[in-house]
C-alpha cells in the first residue's frame, strides 16, 4: 500500500537569556540577534595569532556572525568561546558554547571593523 506522506517542517523556538529575536528565513535552521560576549582565537590575515574579546551579532545550530577589529582569511579555522547570556550579573551558572568553525565571510565595516560569519566544524554547550 502506497500512501501519501506530506514532508512536515516544525519551527523550533528556543529561548535563551537576552534573545531579542527569532528571524524566520529559508535556512536549514533558525537564526536568533544575540548579543553575547565571545572570544574568539585564531590567525589574522598577516599569519599573526590573536585573541579578541567581541559580541555575536546572531547565533544559529549551524554557525554565528560576530565583528573583530582585525581581519581574517574566509577557509581560516577559529575557536570560539561563547557565554549565552547578556546578563550583567556572574553569578549563578550560565551556559556556555565551545566550538570550532570555518570563517565563511569576511565584511569590510564602515567603522573598520570587519563582519565575519562562521560555520561550526564543532560545538559544545556545557
Amino acid at each position: 500500500m502506497n500512501t501519501f506522506q506530506p514532508k512536515m517542517r516544525t519551527l523550533v523556538q528556543i529561548e535563551l537569556t537576552g534573545a531579542s529575536q527569532l528571524m524566520k528565513e529559508s535556512r536549514s535552521s533558525a537564526r536568533i540577534d544575540a548579543a553575547y560576549p565571545a572570544r574568539l582565537r585564531g590567525v589574522d590575515v598577516n599569519d599573526q595569532p590573536f585573541k579578541e574579546e567581541t559580541v555575536l551579532q546572531n547565533l544559529s545550530a549551524g554557525g554565528l556572525y560576530l565583528r573583530l577589529k582585525r581581519m581574517v582569511r574566509e577557509g581560516a579555522e577559529v575557536s570560539l568561546a561563547v557565554r549565552l547570556s547578556t546578563a550583567e550579573s556572574r553569578d549563578g551558572p550560565v551556559l556556555r558554547l565551545g566550538a570550532r568553525g570555518t570563517v565563511l565571510r569576511v565584511e569590510p565595516q564602515w567603522d573598520g571593523s570587519y563582519g565575519v560569519a562562521v560555520e561550526f566544524l564543532r560545538r559544545h554547550i556545557f
